[in-house]
């Protein structure tokens, strides 16, 4: 008994356990989105001008592989387990187009809004709309932490999910926020101190922690649809 509570149930195991996950993860990640990470390494030199179609294209695949991602962040959030590889690949699998079809709605306009405010920048007399445009992108981006999670456990209807994730973007404001400040935080961590250990960690913690924070929403709809 005293055994299987050391190396099978322990804080260390446990540590170790969570460590293995958010590394295979996020390697599971990398994988999925190759086609990004040589699109990014062969214009890194370009800087914010090299964004362009073939970046945007290169991104597409990113939509499933973040869905399958929060797939297995969720199960770990509830079950405390998970088999990383068969857990991800599967909901990779079985998520691929409804992903894929949020995900390019996703880049598509927000490419838009990017480009709006680029131009605004230009044109000094439109500035102030540029405002309109960033809140706008604020609320598509806080609308897909919804979306993508959401997509990974239920099944809906398309203009059901986009209604669910606009609702609690605005009704939990507060778990919006939270997301925010886990995505910027991270991120910020990151671009500053430059860690190959946080880079080989850092979309399974993201995932991970938007699934935490939205595991009372999660279980609230699946309460209701439960209950009709």
């Amino acid at each position: 008994m005293l055994k299987k509570n050391e190396f099978g149930e322990g804080a260390l195991f446990t540590i170790t356990n969570y460590i293995w996950w958010f590394l295979l993860g996020n390697i599971y990640f990398a994988l999925t989105n190759i086609l990004f990470i040589v699109v990014l390494i062969g214009t890194s030199s370009e800087g914010a001008s090299s964004f362009n179609l073939i970046t945007l294209i290169s991104l597409l695949p990113a939509g499933p592989a973040l869905v399958a991602l929060f797939s297995v962040m969720g199960k770990l959030v509830r079950e405390k387990d998970v088999d990383i590889t068969k857990d991800f690949f599967k909901a990779y699998r079985q998520n691929f187009f409804e992903a894929l079809f949020y995900w390019t709605i996703f880049l598509v306009i927000l490419s838009i809004i990017y480009m709006d405010v680029i131009y605004f920048n230009v044109n000094v007399q439109f500035i102030p709309i540029k405002a309109i445009f960033i809140i706008l992108a604020f609320i598509l981006i806080s609308m897909i932490l919804y979306i993508l999670p959401i997509i990974s456990r239920f099944y809906f209807k398309r203009i059901d999910v986009l209604k669910i994730s606009f609702y609690y973007t605005l009704k939990k404001i507060h778990i919006t926020i939270l997301n925010w400040v886990c995505l910027a935080g991270l991120s910020y961590i990151l671009i500053k101190t430059s860690s190959p250990i946080l880079l080989f960690f850092f979309w399974s913690i993201i995932c991970f922690l938007i699934m935490y924070n939205e595991k009372s929403i999660l279980a609230e709809i699946e309460e209701k649809c439960l209950s009709t």
